[in-house]
């Protein structure tokens, strides 16, 4: 039991890690995009570097074996490319047109559509107190977002940057569960399925770049945007490193129970803003509450069902 306890507890603390990372990332890329380097070149320009990166780690800490595909070459790639060509690719294009709000809700969405894969390939359905739980998280982020001005929202709305936020999102929840089942279900590490699945996804990052590129979609970044945007392009390559967090966080709590996590990123983001002098509302105090007292009830039913499992053995 105090074994179980201590893992638990790691997986949060390996989630913690990557919605802090990811909390992070988000003001960094809107800055990034804003100073003049596109989407295109943004995801390039992250997941050229931080792919080698994650590779150089895999090789160092599990070998040169580990950095062998044993015949999932092509599993590899495909998911590596929805993960992170389609994740980067249409957020960073998608928040151009759309507003920060909508972004950090859409994102949020992830463990309901995370439970509608699940119901979709399982034909089963989550019982009533974790869907509860996901709900009331979501009901919080979107507190903290809006503040409780739903009018600013529906002012702010691009229906183009809203439809390619929510394909990021639906990319980024169908990759995490195949790298579930690539940790679960064959041993890999979740070091190895990040290091493989991301730089086979880059190969696709790098194609369509180029095409993009030939096509007048994408355009070099300029000197001056590069040297606007260096401190976030160092934020970004790092935070691909909490991938491996999220694999690993994933791999122990599970796809729906992991993702409720995500619903803390748009409150690391606020947190961001309210160091820059943000002023805190009652509302958004409220909704950071309704968040966290969400995650907290979920994560006790999850130990009170492990606890009645064991009791059964």
């Amino acid at each position: 039991m105090g074994i179980n306890r201590q893992f638990s507890c790691r997986s949060i603390v390996y989630l913690l890690i990557t919605v802090i990372g990811w909390g992070i990332m988000y003001p960094a890329s809107k800055h990034a995009v804003s100073s003049g380097i596109d989407g295109y070149y943004l995801t390039f320009i992250r997941y050229v570097l931080g792919a080698m990166l994650v590779s150089v780690i895999l090789i160092i800490l599990e070998g040169k074996k580990s950095y062998q595909t044993e015949g999932k070459t092509l599993l590899l790639w495909f998911f590596g490319s929805i993960g992170f060509a389609g994740l980067n690719f249409l957020t960073f294009i998608g928040i151009g047109y759309s507003s920060a709000e909508h972004a950090t809700i859409i994102l949020a969405l992830m463990p309901l559509l995370s439970l509608a894969l699940t119901c979709i390939i399982h034909r089963s359905f989550p019982d009533s107190k974790t869907s509860f739980c996901m709900l009331l998280a979501f009901t919080g982020i979107v507190l903290v977002i809006t503040n409780g001005n739903f009018s600013h929202l529906r002012a702010s709305s691009s229906f183009i940057g809203d439809l390619l936020l929510l394909a990021a999102t639906i990319c980024w929840v169908i990759y995490t569960y195949f790298a579930n089942i690539m940790i679960s279900v064959y041993g890999w590490s979740a070091l190895r399925v990040t290091a493989l699945s991301s730089s086979l996804g880059t190969l696709s990052i790098i194609f369509i770049t180029i095409a993009a590129t030939l096509l007048g979609y994408a355009s070099y970044p300029n000197f001056q945007a590069m040297a606007a945007s260096k401190f976030d392009i160092f934020i970004l390559v790092i935070t691909t490193l909490v991938i491996i967090s999220w694999n690993a966080g994933i791999k122990a709590l599970g796809t729906i129970n992991g993702v409720l996590f995500v619903n803390l990123v748009p409150v690391i983001s606020y947190i961001i803003g309210l160091l820059q002098g943000h002023h805190v509302s009652y509302i958004e105090v409220l909704g950071m509450a309704v968040t966290l007292i969400a995650l907290i009830m979920n994560n006790l039913y999850m130990r009170q069902n492990q606890a009645d499992i064991q009791l059964l053995k």
